[in-house]
Order: C-alpha cells, then sequence, then structure tokens
C-alpha cells in the first residue's frame, strides 16, 4: 500500500483518506478505460458489449475507492466509501463535461452516480472489514 494506515482510527470524516481512495479509484478508472478500449479496439469483440464493460469498470474503481479510503480511516466505511464515489462520479462527470460538451441526459448521470455510490459504499465495508 502507498500509504501507512494510522494506529488509532480519526473520530470523525477523514477527508484526506476520501482523497486518496478518490484518486486511487479515478485511476483505475481511467487505466480500466483506456485498456477495454484498447482491446475492443484490436479484437473482434462486438461494441454493444462496451456500455456493459464500462458500466463494471465504473463499478469496481468505485469499489477500490471505497476500500482504500474506509481502509486509511480506520472507521466508517460507509460514510467514507460513499463519499470516495461520489467524489468519483463528480470528477468524470466535470471531465466529460470539459471535454464532451452537449446534451446529458439525467438517466445516464443517475446510472454513474448509482454505480459508483455503491460500489464506494460496498467498498468501504470491505476495507473496514480488511483492517487487522
Amino acid at each position: 500500500m502507498p500509504g501507512k494506515l494510522r494506529k488509532e482510527p480519526v473520530k470523525g470524516f477523514d477527508l484526506l483518506a476520501v482523497g486518496r481512495g478518490t484518486l486511487a479509484g479515478a485511476l483505475a478508472s481511467f487505466a480500466g478505460t483506456i485498456l477495454t478500449a484498447c482491446l475492443f479496439y484490436f479484437t473482434n469483440i462486438s461494441e454493444s458489449s462496451f456500455p456493459y464493460v464500462v458500466s463494471f469498470i465504473l463499478f469496481l474503481s468505485g469499489m477500490l475507492a471505497g476500500c482504500l479510503a474506509s481502509r486509511y480511516a480506520g472507521c466508517r466505511g460507509l460514510i467514507h466509501g460513499a463519499a470516495a464515489g461520489t467524489a468519483i462520479f463528480l470528477i468524470l462527470w466535470l471531465a466529460a463535461l470539459s471535454l464532451i460538451p452537449g446534451p446529458v441526459t439525467s438517466a445516464m448521470l443517475l446510472k454513474k452516480f448509482f454505480l459508483l455510490a455503491t460500489g464506494g459504499t460496498i467498498g468501504g465495508f470491505i476495507g473496514i472489514a480488511l483492517i487487522p
């Protein structure tokens, strides 16, 4: 792990832990999306399955972010995990607004928010369970 775990958990909301988890989750999402795009480009896999694969990557990156955030914080896995997943959603949404201007459907935004927040929450529970 890149950072050291604290010996005593923080008694409140740990913004640094959420930031660490968010950064790791956003990088994992970016790397997974790039690798998936290359895989689809260089193979004969049908492009109709691309949205499902990207949704799975979003869920896993939210789970990773929540797991790391709650593990670094040492407590309150639900809050730290959900905050990390929501922060990734905001980062990806702002990046999409700046890079791809145009109309965005609310159903698509809600789906991505749900995937990231749910993944972050589940990852938060897993991160707390993995603390020795």
